[in-house]
């Protein structure tokens, strides 16, 4: 779809680097094994979309190929994650996309019509959130850089949505996406038997 464009923020799959939370309570290895099926229905979601798609990763480029079929892939750059993400927002627009949404590698629920309903609303929206049952959010669509949604200080915590909202110009109107859960416990596992059965197989 013409000017839309999907940043995906995505942490290089090594053990003991991601799902840290996760590893805590079931081990670095299991951890890991969890990510990467939760990357792989990423990919596969993403493969269906009609935008342009940028992955941007945590640390380096990897040499295969799970991610040839975006149009681009770069390394993130920022001292906190609201840096990093208001630096790809920036280059997103820079480049001459108008409407852009950003997602993260942590969503088992997943779907094609999540990006189409972002994306719909952005027609009539400033911003729209996916909202996170954990306190964060899952997607972000903005249509202009709003340097203040990402100058929060409360990365990592429960207070991620509510402090982003806030800082929010009053003048702009926000769409909010059904609230999905991210996969960062055991008990967030637990709420996917799909999942479940999957990590077992495997």
């Amino acid at each position: 779809m013409e000017n839309t464009l999907v940043l995906v923020f995505c942490k290089n799959s090594l053990i003991g680097k991601v799902k840290t939370r996760l590893a805590k309570s079931i081990g670095k290895a299991e951890a890991l094994k969890v990510y990467n099926l939760i990357i792989n229905k990423t990919i596969s979601v993403l493969k269906q979309l009609d935008h342009d798609i940028v992955v941007f990763h945590s640390d380096f480029i990897p040499n295969d190929n799970n991610w040839s079929f975006t149009k681009y892939q770069k390394v993130q750059n920022g001292k906190d994650l609201g840096s990093r993400m208001n630096k790809a927002f920036k280059w997103g627009f820079e480049v001459g996309y108008k409407n852009i949404c950003v997602v993260g590698t942590d969503l088992w629920s997943i779907e094609k019509k999540i990006f189409k309903k972002a994306f719909n609303a952005l027609k009539n929206n400033d911003v729209v959130f996916g909202p996170a049952s954990d306190g964060g959010y899952y997607l972000l669509g903005l249509k202009k850089l709003s340097d203040s949604i990402f100058s929060i200080k409360s990365w990592g915590s429960s207070k991620v949505l509510e402090d982003s909202i806030n800082q929010v110009d009053y003048k702009s109107s926000i769409f909010y996406l059904t609230e999905l859960n991210d996969i960062d416990t055991e008990e967030d596992i637990n709420k996917h038997n799909d999942l479940k059965v999957l990590i077992q197989k495997s």
